[in-house]
């Protein structure tokens, strides 16, 4: 009597649970590419931060294989050496006359930079500091005691690597970035008691910003100058605003802002960097590249700024944190944004999703950019119906070819239902097509897929998954 009475006290809750179920009808999703229709060039969505470990040619061959156009120099210490990029390592006497090459020691850092020359990619140099995270101490995270003195010194590394001054090079290298997320400690107030980038107010950081840039753009008319790579843009209180008002009330020359952020969904870098954008025109500096150079899979627990960190590690090297990135560059191909830069490519690193740090095993996040890497020439109209806004497709023609590339990534995941995408070619019908699907089931695998009678070709897609299709 009492297991039936307890049954009729459970079977409420017990429907009302078996009611709740995950979709699982098949979606029905229509894809349309019309390579007619330029709508300008494919944009370097699949730059990254660091890159293959100097004395590694298997890494080395996999960065040129992946086509990496740019590489942001943050963060190198303990994988390239331990004295190199940051000022404080090249110019580690503060006394000395930065216009003596005996002031600067370059050792590292060359062999560094060397290393991504050699694996195809372009640097994108950040003058400043690495961010101190230990706690017994700090360092070199403050404003430099002589802001036009730092000015000149950064002018000499330049010097060093475009004009080969001190026994230099002469490698034309564009970007150079002023400083990184000085804005990170400054809402909470922690910047005066235990800052981790920028260990003063951020007015302060905003003189020293103006200096330099003025310093640098007049050495270097024809350099790309920029910054300031803030990361808190929502959910605090942000210092953009402020940054591009004192840029413009000093007449300080822009020619790229740069931010971070790490997130689950797409749609919030959309979010953030039309925010930027709003700024950006708003204090006249529209004409200037935005960059996302940090970015990566990351998700917040809900109403709190903590996240479960193990999880977030599992994604990134797993199909679904593919998926996240082939969803957002995709997302961002679309968008106001000229370049982004993943975070981050070395092995090491809790934020590479390339290799297994153990083994050097390919990883899911490896596919993705080496399916953007398929995307050549000029990106082509391409349009989804359907999907409920979890399917990504980027187009491209080039001499006649098509590429497409489709993403499917829910982040929640709760989409466990498949996909079936029918995709057509506006004005011709295709004949065999070539398509690479990477999936839980699936590593940069051939699926040949041959059009039918009314030329569409069709294609499954389960969560989580990027095809790369070239007609």
């Amino acid at each position: 009597m009492k297991r039936i009475l307890f049954f009729a006290l459970l079977a409420p809750a017990f429907l009302q649970a078996q009611e709740i179920q995950p979709d699982i009808t098949s979606v029905q999703v229509s894809v349309t590419v019309d390579p007619s229709v330029i709508k300008g060039p494919v944009k370097p969505m699949n730059a990254v931060n660091n890159g293959p470990a100097y004395d590694s040619d298997m890494q080395k061959a996999d960065f040129r294989i992946l086509n990496i156009p740019y590489s942001r120099t943050h963060d190198a210490h303990g994988y390239y050496g331990e004295h190199l990029v940051d000022i404080s390592d090249i110019f580690p006497d503060w006394s000395k006359n930065p216009d003596k090459e005996s002031s600067y020691d370059f050792r590292e850092t060359d062999l560094y930079i060397k290393t991504l020359i050699e694996a195809g990619s372009e640097p994108f140099y950040r003058l400043g500091q690495t961010i101190e995270n230990q706690t017994a101490a700090k360092y070199n995270i403050f404003p430099p005691k002589d802001y036009k003195k730092w000015a000149k010194i950064c002018e000499h590394i330049i010097r060093h690597y475009n004009e080969g001054w001190a026994d230099g090079f002469h490698y034309s290298i564009k970007y150079w970035e002023i400083w990184n997320e000085a804005d990170l400690d400054q809402s909470s107030g922690r910047w005066k008691t235990e800052p981790r980038t920028w260990g003063g107010p951020i007015e302060e950081f905003h003189k020293m910003y103006a200096i330099a840039a003025k310093h640098l753009k007049e050495c270097f008319p024809d350099l790309k100058i920029g910054g300031p790579s803030y990361c808190r843009i929502q959910g605090t209180k942000t210092y953009f605003p402020q940054f591009f008002q004192y840029m413009r009330d000093n007449q300080v020359p822009i020619d790229f802002i740069s931010w971070h952020k790490y997130g689950a969904e797409p749609s919030v870098y959309l979010m953030e960097a039309e925010l930027i954008r709003g700024w950006m025109k708003e204090y006249g500096y529209e004409a200037a590249e935005l960059i996302l150079n940090e970015w990566n899979y990351r998700r917040f627990k809900e109403g709190s700024g903590t996240s479960n960190e193990r999880y977030n590690r599992l994604n990134r090297r797993s199909m679904k944190g593919a998926a996240f990135v082939a969803a957002t560059m995709s997302a961002l191909q679309d968008a106001p944004v000229d370049m982004l830069m993943y975070y981050d490519f070395r092995s090491n690193s809790n934020y590479c999703g390339f290799y297994d740090y153990q083994t050097q095993e390919h990883k899911p996040v490896y596919y993705a950019f080496y399916a953007w890497s398929k995307l050549e020439g000029s990106q082509c109209a391409c349009s989804v119906d359907g999907g409920a806004g979890d399917i990504y497709a980027v187009a491209s023609v080039k001499d006649g070819k098509t590429t497409l590339l489709l993403t499917r990534y829910d982040g929640d995941n709760n989409a466990c239902n498949l996909a079936k995408l029918s995709v057509s070619l506006a004005g011709r019908t295709p004949g065999r097509v070539f398509c690479h699907l990477t999936d839980s089931e699936h590593i940069y695998t051939e699926i040949p897929l041959f059009p039918s009678e009314d030329g569409t070709v069709s294609i499954e897609l389960w969560n989580n998954s990027v095809a790369i299709l070239e007609f």
